[in-house]
């Protein structure tokens, strides 16, 4: 059996959020699965969560394999579709923060992308682009949070 895109994303709506929280994924806010986002397209998963009069909105692009820089050009187009279509309605009174979050088998650690995370950091201190890998057995999913990645002989 394959393990498929759609199904990565069925197990992550699905979820109590408790139990991703124990298997290393963690949504806090209202989850919208299949978002149309007007002419920018269909976003895999968005949360949406309101603290202390912010909007925090997280972008969750999901790949069966590999996550790369296409995913996170990806995400990025869903954030500024978002982004327009806030502005629009709500004007620009209210405080949004943006973050995508890649979910994939493996990361693309054969590019630069696999540094982008610790480069790209929100106004509040947070990171703007979260990569998590995922495994998947007889003992169900586990989410993986990549970071810090280095080259192994930096030739200095």
């Amino acid at each position: 059996m394959d393990f498929l895109e759609k199904d990565l994303e069925e197990i992550i709506y699905n979820a109590n959020k408790e139990e991703l929280h124990k298997r290393g994924l963690f949504i806090n806010g209202k989850l919208f699965r299949q978002l149309r986002i007007g002419n920018y397209g269909i976003a895999d998963l968005v949360e949406v969560e309101r603290l202390s009069g912010q909007l925090y909105i997280t972008v969750y692009e999901l790949k069966k394999d590999k996550i790369g820089i296409s995913a996170f050009l990806q995400g990025l187009n869903y954030v500024r579709g978002i982004k327009s279509y806030i502005e629009k309605e709500r004007g620009k009174s209210i405080s949004v923060y943006f973050q995508i979050v890649l979910i994939g088998k493996k990361i693309d650690s054969n590019s630069s992308f696999c540094y982008l995370p610790e480069f790209l950091i929100n106004f509040d201190g947070a990171n703007f682009l979260t990569n998590y890998t995922y495994s998947y057995s007889v003992n169900g999913i586990i989410f993986k949070e990549e970071s810090e990645y280095d080259l192994i002989d930096k030739g200095f």
